[in-house]
């Protein structure tokens, strides 16, 4: 079922955002380095390998929003992470079976 013009235009603004929040997450780190690097803290190769290190995590970041995941699982993730959810959403079932899925990884991982 399609979802109404206004529904898929906040989808998209959704992603937007997210799409911003985890390049920027990214992208502070070298800002960072490159301060180091202007105030000669930080040698240019080592500067240089941490360009390309972003680089590798942007293009993830790229290939996460172009086919890595389902459009509706992104817009999930990008809720549960920017602190979206509505009441809507917390009674969604899918995004309960995901919500518990999540909390069942992170228990795994502790």
């Amino acid at each position: 079922m399609k979802k109404p013009k206004a529904e898929r235009k906040r989808d998209r603004e959704i992603l937007d955002l997210y799409h911003k929040y985890l390049t920027e997450l990214e992208l502070e780190p070298l800002f960072h380095s490159f301060k180091q690097w202007e105030t000669k803290d930080l040698p240019y190769y080592e500067l240089t390998e941490l360009i390309h290190e972003f680089h590798k995590k942007n293009q993830k970041i790229w290939s996460t929003f172009n086919g890595g995941f389902g459009r509706e699982y992104l817009i999930f993730r990008a809720k549960k992470e920017l602190d979206m959810f509505n009441e809507r959403d917390l009674k969604d079932e899918v995004y309960q079976r995901w919500l518990e899925s999540d909390r069942i990884f992170s228990d795994s991982n502790e």
